[in-house]
This record gives C-alpha cells, structure tokens and sequence, in this order.
C-alpha cells in the first residue's frame, strides 16, 4: 500500500479499505500488534492508523492492552465467525453424528470445507483415545495432501484439477507427500473408485487419515468427513477399511440429512 502524507479526511471506500487491512494485519503469529508497527507495514501515516485503530477499537473489532498500547482482535470479531458458523447449517446439523463417530471409533473426527487450493477444518471432535492429534479449528491443509481435499476433489476429473493445482506450491511436508500432479490424479483415480480418501503420513510424520465426501441437496461435495489417527493405531488394512467405512457412513447420513437424495424420492 502507498504511503500516506495527508493524514486528513480519506473517501469512505479508502477509509474501509485501510480499516480492513489493518485487520488483516493481524495474524496467527502476530496477534498483538502496535499502532507504529502496522502503520509502517501497510505504508500508513501514523496518525491515520491511530485514527483506524481507535474507531476499530470503538466498534469492538480490536481491543487495546492498556499495559502495552498494544491492540489484539476484539470479541466482535470472534462474535462474526459465530455467525458464520451459524448460518451454515451444515455444522449444526453435523456436529452430532462428528460426536458420534468420534465416540464409536476412539480417534479424532473433522469437518472440512474446500477454501482456494486449502482444505480448512471448520469443526473437531477429539476422540478418546490418550494419544490424539493436535488439531485446530481454522487449520488449513493442502488439498494434494489431505484426505479431506482429496475427498473434495473427488468429483473433479483430471483436467479440472490440472487447471484447478496449476499454481499449486507442491510443497513437500513428510516423505511421503505427493508433489507431482501426475501422481496425484493417479491416487485420486483411487480416491474415486473406493468413494473415500487416505492420507498415509503425507502431511504428518506418524498420522493417518481416512475422508469420505459430504453431499449438499443437489449431489454437489461440500464438505468432508475425515477420522485421523497415529499409524500404530491405524497400523492394518482392515483398521484403516473399518474407519473408511464409517467416515463414510456418517458422511452419507449427513448428507441425507442435508437433503441429499430427496429429489430421487420425490422423482424432482
């Protein structure tokens, strides 16, 4: 962004231009920022970011730390991805067959939805084992290495998911990460035939992971269902196929429920 020498009046589209910036400029590893710091990273004058900081404060979208002149994200923010996660109706409606699955199998249970070349967790049920894995909501994985984007790619044949990992970053996480776009439709040649997805310690040294594809009213993915476990836990065919099953259980039930087949009951 361009450095600012008025400091004056700015039009409301570059006033909320500016705003959103500086709230992006909060990040996971950064999430307590100064007025003077943001003000030289987005370029702006110090007495705008003041201004920008106060009014942001003022609505509750940041909150001051009075011992450090600092700012952190206010509970505005945190009271907007509540009402996101609100309106889809999917996470309401999922949360109890997650509990469910999660209880039944003894590993951890995720919700996923596809955001870019990401897949990123929008809910988590931690299973009951004493060994689980450290999850968190929010968290983002790559598609090309996930059981969760593999199921939501499940759908995609191969020349949309060329065009779609054209960019891709290909990023070599383990080992055993797929970092050829040739491999990779091979896998999801598999992925599609079985009707679910593995992740084999391509993203985590030690970590298994099996995904089954959510479908909305229409029979389009939007979502996955993934149960993760270390490999010692998942350490067989028949361990790794018994939770496949039931991921995919669970996924159809929730994709019932979300009206999925309705329109061939009712001939629609």
């Amino acid at each position: 962004m361009s450095s600012v020498t008025d400091p004056g009046r700015e039009s409301g589209t570059q006033a909320l231009d500016r705003a959103l910036a500086v709230l992006l400029a909060f990040r996971r590893d950064t999430p307590e920022r100064k007025v003077s710091d943001v003000s030289r990273e987005l370029g702006l004058h110090k007495s705008t970011a003041s201004r920008l900081f106060r009014a942001l404060a003022d609505a509750g979208f940041l909150q001051r730390n009075e011992e450090t002149g600092a700012y952190r994200l206010g509970v505005t923010v945190f009271d907007l991805g509540a009402r996101f996660l609100a309106g889809l109706d999917m996470h309401a409606i999922a949360r109890p067959l997650l509990h469910q699955l999660a209880e039944e199998q003894g590993e951890s249970v995720n919700l996923a939805i596809r955001d870019g070349l990401d897949a990123i967790s929008i809910d988590l049920v931690t299973g009951s084992h004493s060994l689980q894995l450290v999850s968190r909501l929010g968290r983002r994985i790559p598609l090309w290495c996930s059981a969760a984007g593999k199921t939501l790619l499940i759908d995609m044949d191969d020349d949309q998911v060329r065009e779609l990992l054209a960019d891709a970053a290909w990023t070599r996480l383990t080992r055993r990460t797929i970092t050829d776009i040739d491999v990779f439709l091979a896998d999801l040649a598999g992925v599609r035939e079985r009707g679910w997805a593995l992740n084999d310690e391509e993203s985590e040294d030690g970590l298994r992971v099996v995904g089954a594809p959510v479908r909305d009213r229409l029979g389009a993915v939007t979502a996955s269902i993934s149960v993760s476990g270390p490999i010692f836990r998942l350490d067989s065919q028949q361990r790794v196929a018994t939770l496949a099953a039931a991921a995919v259980r669970t996924a159809d039930e929730l994709s019932r429920q979300l009206g999925h087949g309705v329109g061939q009951i009712w001939g629609s």
